[in-house]
């Protein structure tokens, strides 16, 4: 393992100490300019960023080197905790002919160890299989994101959203583009500038109604409420776009941070390496939500160990919906279902019956 950079710095006097190893890019060096001012309940922030053969890895315990809100706070009832991260993404990335799809997971990692996780585990009328999917920006419902367009997962990850404020802060005032991370299958991620501008735009018109959709005007609510219009802007369906930067002065595929939909990719030009997918579902702070992130370590679900929330909630929202469902829970779904709300919760779990019991999860696989 080597590492392009490496500073230790005491934060304001606090005695706070932020590790970093900074690459820009193969034969670049940077550096990042930390500022103290985290939650006091939360360790010093941590992040090294160094190579290993043909690939970046990025360590982190995802305690962002800025101010955040109030967590927990309205629209977001979990408290954020130090998780155990390592992310790995090609140095040399290459683009594919078409874009890979990206759902329910973080689509890269910011400089200072903070995931970006644009997605959402809301729902219109809590079904994942209505097809209308909340988005955390722009629309009705408040999801609690702080100054930083960010907010906690169920397992105390604290994520980006959408253009990180407090991270932007801290890297200066230098010319922009300014870099902010990497996506999952390695190409930079930047911050918006006047000169990247989305593609994507709100429909016309207003949703189906009734059974089939929540009716009302397409106003940003929901992530269905939007369309790619080519042309309609500088960036691709990815929201990225090739270009020079002060970092690749000789061209590069990147992505851009924007402050309008979609805010980060939803799906990738790459290839995403498998250290950003989730990992097996684990018992974070805040109640069974997903485990410590994109490539954290959690209980493993073939034990038939740990209470059935933990086990079977695939997409940290802390409850079981009938998709996440094994198939003795499935066939039983409705007498735990108490309320009718089609998703199993915490107090309903209670009446799950051990592993391998009737209606329960089954024997744990071998």
């Amino acid at each position: 393992m080597t590492s392009h950079f490496y500073r230790r710095l005491c934060l304001g006097g606090l005695g706070l100490v932020f590790v970093g190893h900074v690459l820009a890019h193969p034969g670049h060096e940077g550096d990042i300019v930390t500022a103290a001012g985290v939650a006091s309940s939360l360790p010093a922030p941590q992040v090294s960023i160094t190579t290993e053969g043909e690939y970046r890895v990025i360590q982190a315990n995802g305690v962002p080197n800025h101010e955040i809100g109030q967590f927990p706070g309205p629209g977001c009832p979990n408290a954020a905790s130090a998780q155990s991260y390592r992310f790995r993404m090609p140095l040399h990335p290459k683009t594919n002919a078409t874009f890979t799809q990206l759902k329910q997971q973080a689509i890269g990692v910011a400089v200072n160890g903070v995931p970006f996780d644009p997605g959402t585990a809301e729902y219109w009328k809590n079904d994942r299989t209505s097809g209308w999917h909340i988005e955390a920006i722009g629309g009705k419902r408040s999801l609690g994101l702080d100054q930083n367009n960010a907010h906690v997962q169920p397992n105390g990850a604290y994520h980006y959203h959408g253009i990180p404020t407090g991270l932007m802060a801290t890297l200066g005032t230098g010319n922009p583009p300014k870099l902010i991370g990497y996506a999952a299958d390695g190409f930079p991620i930047y911050a918006q500038t006047s000169e990247n501008r989305s593609s994507y735009r709100l429909k016309s018109g207003e949703r189906p109604g009734g059974t089939a959709g929540p009716g009302g005007r397409y106003d940003g609510t929901y992530e269905q409420d939007y369309e790619f219009v080519s042309g309609s802007g500088d960036l691709d369906e990815a929201n990225g776009r090739v270009g020079k930067t002060p970092e690749y002065p000789e061209g590069t595929y990147f992505y851009v941070a924007t402050a309008e939909y979609p805010f980060y990719p939803r799906k990738l030009k790459g290839t995403p390496d498998p250290s950003f997918q989730r990992g097996p579902p684990g018992g974070g702070p805040g109640g069974g939500g997903r485990n410590s992130g994109p490539g954290g370590k959690g209980q493993d679900p073939r034990s038939g160990r740990g209470d059935p929330i933990q086990r079977f909630d695939k997409n940290g929202d802390g409850k079981i919906s009938m998709d996440e469902a094994p198939p003795m829970m499935k066939a039983n779904f409705s007498q735990h279902d108490t309320n009718g709300d089609g998703f199993i919760d915490g107090e309903e779990a209670k009446s799950l019956p051990p592993p391998g019991g009737q209606g329960g999860g089954g024997p744990p696989s071998p």
